[in-house]
């Protein structure tokens, strides 16, 4: 098949793959169950059951991708190809990637480290475990390495780890729904002053900055929140907060809080 690929030019997806859906060329080359909304998230896996567990999950929540790829033995295009695509493609704003094995360790790295300067990559890596990695090698049929190895190299490229489909979940609905932050100050609104530690330790370790509240946002939280509130951040808005009060009215204050402060 590669031979007779390689005088044309041909790239291959393969083998062992669902396809490709690409939203913004109304291309679903694939025969996954679903085609997706259009959207700004890339998602590129090796594995052809999670991209249409993903899909799935995604369509009923109204998110959408700007492409859908999946890998499977690649035995031509791998992610590295893919990182380099995605990383100048203007209608993808982020990019997940569902990684059993890497077969080109230093294209991969010049790939990851120049996709990860221009928008978030998320990486969830399986075959932690050898049983695991056995299972990965029988699936993909290429070897998983050391897992503490990769988790170097996507620290090292700039990349973010999950470790669950659970979190590829919660990455994928984060990344769809949130706007990215324009600066490293960020403002933590809590109903327990405990979460709100937990959350300003974690910002720290991960060398973010804690947000002044102005006295002007300070003024506008006041006329919201009762006069228990922390009156700083994390911006504590007590334990009995109700539904309205809860993040309806403290949100809108910190929207205006955050249009002045840029």
């Amino acid at each position: 098949m590669l031979d007779a690929a390689k005088p044309h030019l041909l790239r291959v997806i393969g083998p062992n793959c669902v396809g490709i859906l690409a939203s913004g060329a109304h291309l679903n080359a694939s025969f996954a169950p679903l085609t997706p909304r259009p959207g700004g998230v890339a998602f590129v896996t090796q594995s052809g059951a999670l991209l249409t567990a993903v899909l799935d999950w995604a369509d009923t929540r109204g998110i959408g991708f700007s492409h859908l790829v999946s890998l499977g033995g690649m035995a031509d295009v791998d992610f590295e190809d893919m990182l380099d695509y995605l990383a100048n493609d203007e209608s993808t704003s982020a990019i997940l990637l569902y990684i059993e094995a890497v077969t080109h360790a230093r294209k991969f790295m010049s790939a990851a480290r120049a996709a990860a300067r221009s928008k978030p990559v998320i990486v969830c890596k399986s075959g932690r475990h050898a049983e695991s990695a056995r299972a990965a090698r029988s699936h993909s049929g290429a070897l998983a390495g050391s897992d503490a190895v990769y988790d170097a190299a996507f620290r090292r490229a700039g990349m973010l780890r999950v470790f669950a489909l659970e979190e590829l979940f919660a990455a994928v609905e984060t990344l769809a729904h949130a706007r990215r932050p324009n600066g490293e100050r960020l403002a933590i609104v809590t109903n327990g002053g405990g979460m709100g530690i937990l959350a300003t330790d974690r910002l720290l370790d991960e060398r973010g900055q804690l947000a002044e509240l102005t006295p002007a946002s300070i003024e506008q939280l006041n006329k919201v929140l009762p006069g228990a509130w922390s009156h700083a951040n994390p911006v504590d808005i007590v334990g009995d907060a109700t539904e309205q009060r809860r993040f309806v009215s403290a949100h809108a204050a910190a929207r205006r809080w955050c249009r002045r402060a840029g």
